[in-house]
């Protein structure tokens, strides 16, 4: 890796907007099977903003917690470690895969959660109800692009919370927007993945305040080897759908929930800009 990222932008970043230009963004189905998922998880695993308030809702209500979307577990994790009883479900096999891994060396959590590889969204789905809290790490809501997709999960959120359930659910406020905003153009920076390989990733970054939407398209150049030695690139786009309080309240409505409390947190808060959050607690109207 260079020691300058100045010398990066100035070599590498005018040939990748020309590539951003001409190739077709590819959605990865699995992020956490691509080799962007180590820096995206970088950014996160330590972070404790949702993670202190969930436990603090949880400690009151009492468990088991339902952990819609665990990833590797970063909440769940969290809430096991404060003995809270945690049923922890994702659709990513790799996901679940790495926190099981996880839990076989740290017994002491592991007889705390019950992990489920499945969709949330499919009834099938052996979770059980009657969930005192459900929680959803991180602003998670804002990969719901399809108002009617939104409408549905929350539905079956609903269905799945005791009759004085609440779900936790964070999302932006209408002030991180204009932080957004301000974040279009192009970033350099380097990350080491899980094999402790350091890699060069690239981001070009692009706010549309049509819906609002937050695009992000990934690159690791081609000095990027497989484990063959062979060069390899990727690239990979990700949209986001930027829901505030606002534009998330008739979807609340329609399914049945109501906001009893709203708390204001801080997710970010680095060079690229402060965001702003609050985690809004549905409870069932």
């Amino acid at each position: 890796m260079t020691d300058s990222l100045d010398a990066v932008r100035r070599i590498c970043l005018p040939p990748f907007r020309h590539l951003i230009d001409r190739l077709p963004a590819l959605r990865v189905t699995d992020v956490y099977e691509d080799p962007f998922e180590p820096y995206l998880y970088q950014q996160t695993t330590e972070k404790t903003w949702d993670t202190d308030h969930f436990t603090a809702i949880a400690r009151q209500r009492g468990g088991p917690v339902l952990d819609i979307g665990c990833g590797r577990g970063r909440v769940a994790l969290a809430l096991a470690a404060a003995g809270l009883p945690t049923t922890a479900v994702d659709s990513s096999r790799a996901a679940t895969t790495a926190l099981r891994s996880h839990l076989t060396r740290h017994t002491e959590l592991a007889g705390l959660i019950r992990l489920v590889h499945s969709d949330v969204l499919d009834p099938a789905t052996g979770l059980g109800s009657g969930f005192p809290v459900a929680t959803l790490g991180d602003t998670a809501v804002n990969m719901f692009a399809d108002h009617r997709a939104l409408t549905g999960f929350l539905t079956r959120v609903r269905g799945l919370l005791a009759p004085h359930g609440v779900f936790c659910l964070p999302v932006l406020t209408e002030q991180a927007l204009a932080t957004y905003a301000r974040r279009n153009g192009v970033l350099a920076t380097d990350f080491t993945d899980d094999h402790g390989t350091r890699r060069l990733l690239f981001a070009a970054m692009r706010h549309d305040p049509d819906g609002p939407y937050f695009s992000r398209t990934l690159f690791l150049p081609d000095t990027t080897r497989d484990g063959r030695g062979e060069p390899v690139s990727y690239l990979a786009a990700v949209r986001e759908r930027l829901w505030t309080l606002t534009s998330l309240t008739p979807h609340i409505r329609e399914a049945g929930f109501e906001v009893t409390e709203s708390i204001p947190v801080v997710p970010r808060d680095d060079a690229l800009g402060r965001i702003d959050a609050e985690i809004l607690v549905l409870a069932v109207a």
